[in-house]
């Protein structure tokens, strides 16, 4: 099962796990599945097969432990990504455990090459670690005479984890070998844009492989097994070519200034609406993605989100106001209104939906929203678009 290196988004249905190094840590209702499948694998084939004997009862305790301590060997891949990216001036906003395994979110890009090679190899490298780490504790567990479950349940974490490391190192992206890859080509070439095309070619062909390897399985009767590898294969080709998409249209962005895709004037609020006033049932969202508020003497109460208005169900609109939402200054993501878009979007990753507050030295004169964004990148994709000076 792969882990997909970090960058990559999933999808908004998560749960919250907690917090480790002050990282938020959650998962997504698809890890479940796949840690019932694991369980089950574990339970009814590999442990009956290494650790013949025991009842059916001790094969899914340690297959259920097994699952459960493999998923945090996983996590710990993640962490370790997170925490190099820190040491290395990228911000993390969290680590989200899915369907195919993990992905660290970090807002914003390492600044060169170098560091995102760094960042990226430290996840194979942890989970390499843990796996010699597993097959040395297996040996001597052998040796002291343990019970064979529990020396086969630390023998199969280890060879987990080593398929873990090592299936990362393949050359396509999301994969950490992908990242890589697309690092040594940014350094070889000067152009983080050329690295990210680069890993996306080569990583077609690896996709592709799967996909037909995948198909070939299905035919000779393993139809499980074809499936999952299929699936693999077609999610490696569609999330590189969306990563491909996404560089192409940071490079077209590069010295537009921010006023070229801000929302402008920026609107003031009263903080004792109430979310339904500004959010009807069936009245659409509102236009900004963040609106500045001012209490009944008309002085600055902070801002709201529009991201957070949304989030609420519709019947508790009218019971809440917009000051129970309000964000200080210090919470919601600044850019000049001359910055390069390129560099903030960079800067402030996925923080961009939440809205970013956009000044002219001291004045507020505007607000840049994933909405303007997408608006510019379409229209920078047209024949003849000049960039906007």
């Amino acid at each position: 099962m792969p882990a997909n290196g970090y960058g990559l988004g999933v999808t908004n249905q998560t749960i919250r796990l907690g917090r480790i190094f002050g990282l938020e840590i959650s998962c997504n209702w698809t890890l479940l599945l796949i840690y019932l499948v694991i369980a089950w694998t574990m339970a009814t084939s590999v442990l009956p097969a290494a650790a013949g004997g025991q009842s059916t009862l001790a094969y899914w305790v340690a297959g259920l432990v097994g699952a459960a301590l493999f998923y945090l060997g996983l996590l710990a891949h993640e962490i370790s990504h997170a925490l190099v990216a820190r040491l290395n001036g990228v911000r993390v906003t969290g680590i989200t455990l899915w369907l195919f395994g993990g992905v660290t979110q970090l807002d914003g890009q390492p600044a060169s090459a170098a560091r995102e090679a760094l960042i990226t190899v430290v996840g194979p490298a942890t989970s390499l670690v843990i796996g010699g780490a597993g097959f040395g504790l297996a040996a001597a567990l052998g040796a002291l005479g343990a019970p064979a479950l529990i020396a086969s349940l630390v023998a199969w974490l280890a060879v987990m984890n080593v398929v873990l490391g090592v299936f990362n190192l393949i050359p396509a992206l999301p994969l950490d070998g992908g990242r890589l890859l697309s690092a040594l080509l940014w350094w070889r070439t000067g152009s983080r844009q050329a690295g990210v095309h680069g890993a996306v070619r080569v990583g077609q062909v690896f996709a592709s492989l799967l996909i037909a390897a995948g198909v070939l399985e299905a035919a000779t009767g393993a139809v499980v097994t074809g499936i999952w590898l299929a699936f693999v294969g077609w999610f490696l080709l569609s999330a590189g070519r969306a990563e491909d998409r996404q560089t192409k249209v940071l490079a077209r962005l590069k010295g537009v200034p921010v006023s070229a895709a801000m929302a402008a004037p920026l609107i003031r609020l009263p903080d004792w609406l109430t979310v339904d006033q500004l959010l009807p049932a069936g009245g659409g969202q509102a236009p900004l993605a963040v609106y500045a508020l001012q209490d009944r003497t008309g002085q600055p109460s902070g801002f709201v989100s529009l991201m957070d208005l949304v989030a609420l169900a519709p019947p508790a609109r009218i019971h809440h106001r917009l000051s129970d939402f309000a964000l200080p200054a210090s919470a919601v993501p600044t850019a000049d209104i001359q910055e390069d878009l390129d560099s903030v979007l960079r800067r402030v990753g996925g923080a961009l939906e939440r809205g970013v507050l956009v000044v002219n030295g001291s004045e507020l004169v505007g607000i840049l929203s994933g909405a303007g964004v997408a608006r510019l990148a379409a229209q920078s994709s047209v024949p003849g678009w000049r960039r906007p000076a």
